[in-house]
């Protein structure tokens, strides 16, 4: 992945993050626990969140070194270095212990989501007994509009040049049947298309 372009598409998307982190807490409904972000396009949602929910406790993972230095950069810059950890870790497996989070976000998922849904049994594994996952792309449901339409033809094409995924929402179904997890995840496609993965006894 073009790490230029990579710093480039967070940047632009900073006054997205707010809302994505907002929709996300709606959900998660809780103020404290343990939080893992996941992935290259990490960093912008978790200082959202270390900013206004002071009970997280954030971690946020990618298998590139260089992704982890360029976003250790942005926490110190943000004052949060030591409030947000930094992880290395490949998506097959994920270094974490069985149930080591409540929420596990990731956003931008569809670069690196695999077709046999092996990704997102790894996100399930990793998920505490009554937690959840909020992973997909989009510019969630409470961003302005004219926020979207500021930045959206610069977005497409620097996500083109990282070599975007397009995914249907017939092609995600598919991959949560191959992952197992059908009785666990929902489907969102208001703002965008994302999985939520509630993790409870059934």
């Amino acid at each position: 992945m073009d790490l230029d372009l990579l710093k480039q598409v967070n940047g632009l998307w900073r006054k997205i993050y707010p809302y994505l982190a907002s929709q996300i807490m709606d959900r998660y409904q809780r103020d404290s626990g343990a939080v893992l972000e996941l992935g290259p396009f990490s960093g912008g949602i978790s200082v959202e969140m270390a900013k206004r929910h002071p009970g997280l406790n954030i971690t946020i993972a990618d298998e590139s070194s260089q992704v982890l230095e360029g976003l250790k950069e942005g926490i110190r810059a943000e004052g949060l270095s030591g409030v947000i950890d930094i992880r290395k870790s490949v998506f097959d497996p994920l270094v974490f212990e069985n149930s080591e989070f409540d929420l596990v976000i990731s956003r931008g998922v569809f670069f690196f989501l695999d077709d046999d849904g092996i990704l997102l049994r790894e996100i399930f594994r990793v998920i505490k007994e009554g937690g959840m996952a909020f992973v997909g792309g989009g510019y969630g449901k409470d961003t302005p509009p004219g926020l979207i339409n500021e930045i959206a033809d610069e977005s497409r094409e620097l996500n083109d040049g990282l070599g975007r995924t397009r995914v249907r929402i017939e092609d995600l179904g598919k991959i949560i049947t191959k992952s197992g997890l059908d009785d666990h995840c929902k489907i969102v496609a208001e703002g965008g298309l994302w999985v939520v993965i509630d993790k409870k006894n059934y």
